[in-house]
């Protein structure tokens, strides 16, 4: 078994190499000479070592491909991403260029913040992205001020201009619908085009529920609570396997005509949602916990970056963050905090929100999704509080 284990790793990291090798052709074919392998982070760093390209997605995308299919994909993206088109600096040129786009909220961690993005569901941000034909760019925030608009300006726009594109048909209401179209990099962000989930669905029975496993997939399903199981199972397969996952739960509207997460309505599909919720939680909280341990042990911090436990109830499946006696931690918003006492070895779970009130943690400036500092144990009087409002498991 162990000889099979590293020839199987042999092999991966073999068709890594060779992966990165035809990626080195195609940025000298676009004019990038100095460039290195970074075979532990699996990148391409150039500029001297400043600009780094990623290649698991791209490896990713192109496993599907034929040999020749790939080279021809990574010739015409490859260049695109190592020599990015200029942004325009004047509002009237990059106007018509503008687009929504649904990215996880950990997407770009690195960038200290500086993309033009607003959270707009759980563990979603909506980005201002421009559009170019090979290539979608990310300006940041600095553009603003040259273009003399606000964010929110600026993404209202892009979601006036992804309207004028996205086509409107009656689906069909019995079925679970996927959307097949040429051009996929927007597909997921036809959500946020208003009215749209609402007048494809106009002949819906039930509610319409639009699922986006990943940033290039969209599926449309009526809320029948059979199809609706049925539709959570397979989506969270797609989101686990996808390349660029978005997200496992379902999006429906509510009485104004707006999209909404399931989780803010209650249905006969109670069970699926939460569990599509505590997936999506435990995804991107992991992402974040990864990200935060490695700045802090750069950074010489002591601070315990707490992980999102799944703990089963009676009422259902539930998230946990464990604050430990005398452990400075950043804790994730769960549903519940369990404390954990270190002399009697007795740990008490308060649900979040009451633990927040009596406890009076705060969240961690600059840092989303949201994670609070604990500092110090709770005293004696505070930890009666929290005992008499302790729900068993």
């Amino acid at each position: 078994m162990r000889s099979l284990y590293q020839m199987t790793s042999i092999d991966d990291d073999r068709q890594r190499r060779d992966f990165a090798l035809q990626v080195f052709a195609q940025m000298r074919t676009a004019g990038v000479t100095d460039v290195s392998y970074d075979a532990d982070e699996f990148a391409v760093r150039y500029d001297g070592g400043d600009a780094v390209l990623h290649l698991t997605n791209l490896f990713t995308e192109t496993r599907d491909r034929s040999p020749a299919e790939a080279r021809e994909w990574l010739a015409r993206i490859v260049p695109s991403l190592v020599t990015p088109p200029a942004t325009p600096d004047d509002w009237e040129d990059v106007r018509p260029l503008l687009r929504p786009v649904l990215r996880p909220s950990t997407y770009a961690l690195d960038d200290g913040g500086s993309r033009i993005r607003r959270p707009l569901f759980p563990f979603l941000d909506e980005l201002l992205a421009v559009d170019y034909p090979d290539v979608i760019s990310f300006p940041d925030e600095s553009k603003l001020m040259e273009w003399g608009v606000t964010a929110e300006e600026a993404l209202t726009v892009a979601r006036e201009n992804l309207a004028a594109v996205v086509p409107v048909a009656e689906l069909p209401d019995d079925s679970i619908v996927r959307i097949a179209v040429d051009e996929t990099d927007y597909l997921s962000s036809w959500i946020l085009v208003p009215d749209w989930l609402l007048v494809s669905t106009a002949n819906f029975e039930h509610p319409p529920v639009a699922f986006i496993p990943d940033q290039q997939t969209l599926l449309i399903v009526p809320g029948d609570p059979e199809l609706l199981s049925q539709a959570f199972e397979m989506v969270e397969q797609e989101y686990r396997e996808a390349a660029r996952p978005l997200s496992p739960q379902g999006y429906t509207v509510d009485e104004s005509g707006l999209v909404i997460p399931m989780d803010c309505v209650s249905t006969g599909n109670d069970a699926e949602v939460a569990r599509a919720r505590t997936v999506l939680a435990s995804a991107e909280y992991g992402v974040q916990q990864q990200w935060l341990e490695e700045r802090l042990q750069a950074d010489l911090e002591v601070i315990y970056v707490s992980s999102l436990m799944v703990a089963e109830r009676e009422d259902g499946i539930h998230t946990v963050a464990v604050w430990g006696e005398n452990v400075d931690a950043a804790l994730p918003v769960a549903d519940f905090i369990a404390f954990a006492t270190e002399d009697d070895d007795r740990t008490i779970q308060v649900p979040f929100a009451t633990a927040v009130d009596i406890t009076g943690i705060a969240p961690i400036p600059g840092v989303h999704p949201p994670r609070y500092r604990t500092g110090r144990w709770p005293d004696a009087a505070v930890f009666d509080r929290l005992t008499q409002v302790a729900v068993a498991f």
